[in-house]
């Protein structure tokens, strides 16, 4: 609570001092996302240690203590930045939105974009690219856990939060540009030296998808649709990359490889256009049809419905 609340104060303070609009937002930001890597960083060695003496997490990298958490604190040092920004409350994070529109762009967000990555796994399985191993429930209940949290948490905090943040003062085409920029670089922190070839294809394909969630978050006026799309893709992902395995090495310009397998291959891109476009009809189908049926249950016109 100490380390919350010392937060809390530098938050409160950033917020004193007569600054810009603009310069608070960027500073209140850097304030949150400094104190964030530098507490992580100090509990990822005990944490470590800890787990090592009771037999947990065997042979997990010191990466993976630290990406934990990282997630942690950062959930942890939520509220004092919303209170700093002035973003308190479920509407200004785009959390406000009738049930049943909700769900369904939560389940049709899912849907779509977890059929758009299997259609990459699959291309990269018929073509030799990837092994099939098999496949059995249990390995998919894992995947589709970790997509909803990180879902849930990554649109919170990139969505929710910054791009919330910087469109209030600065914009919607600065805000969705910047914001996934820096959702796109956030996973690149830990990757290994091996792997930074890799790292501008996939950063061209995360920064996509930043802006593809972002957009969502834009034209349903609420985080529901990003959520579900997030959620759905990391699911997709991770079922992939655990039933398969890597084979020939001929298609990995096309299908990615190594730490950013399926994300810094070229066909992400295409793929990425075609989710952007049934997304688009998808949300078109939402709107036009709760809108019809009672008009307080959408949020009006797409794109209007953002708050702030």
């Amino acid at each position: 609570m100490d380390l919350i609340s010392g937060m809390d104060s530098r938050l409160q303070s950033a917020t004193a001092t007569g600054e810009s609009a603009k310069v608070k937002t960027l500073r209140l930001l850097g304030i949150y996302t400094l104190t964030v890597l530098a507490v992580a960083l100090v509990l990822s060695f005990p944490v470590e240690g800890i787990c090592e003496h009771f037999g947990w997490f065997i042979h997990k990298p010191w990466g993976k203590f630290f990406r934990r958490c990282v997630m942690i604190v950062a959930v942890a040092g939520l509220w004092p930045l919303l209170r700093a920004l002035g973003m308190a409350g479920w509407e200004r994070l785009g959390l406000r939105s009738p049930l049943v529109p909700a769900a369904a762009r939560v389940g049709g967000g899912w849907v779509l974009s977890f059929a758009a990555v299997m259609l990459v796994g699959w291309a990269a399985v018929l073509t030799g690219n990837r092994v099939w191993e098999g496949f059995t429930w249990s390995e998919a209940a894992r995947p589709v856990a970790v997509g909803a949290a990180v879902g849930i948490f990554e649109e919170l905090f990139f969505r929710g939060v910054i791009f919330g943040a910087l469109r209030r003062d600065w914009g919607v085409a600065r805000a969705l540009w910047a914001s996934s920029l820096i959702y796109a670089a956030l996973h690149f922190w830990s990757a290994p030296p091996k792997e930074m070839a890799g790292v501008l294809p996939a950063l061209v394909s995360l920064t996509g998808l930043g802006t593809l969630l972002a957009w969502c978050y834009v034209k349903s006026g609420s985080l529901f649709l990003s959520i579900g799309v997030h959620a759905g893709a990391v699911a997709a992902l991770r079922i992939m990359l655990a039933v398969t395995h890597g084979g020939g090495e001929e298609l990995n310009w096309l299908f990615g490889s190594g730490a950013f397998t399926f994300v810094n291959g070229a066909a992400a891109w295409p793929v990425l256009a075609l989710l952007w476009l049934a997304l688009a009809g998808f949300e078109g189908c939402i709107a036009r049809f709760y809108a019809r049926r009672n008009p307080r249950m959408g949020e009006g016109r797409t794109g209007t419905g953002l708050p702030g």
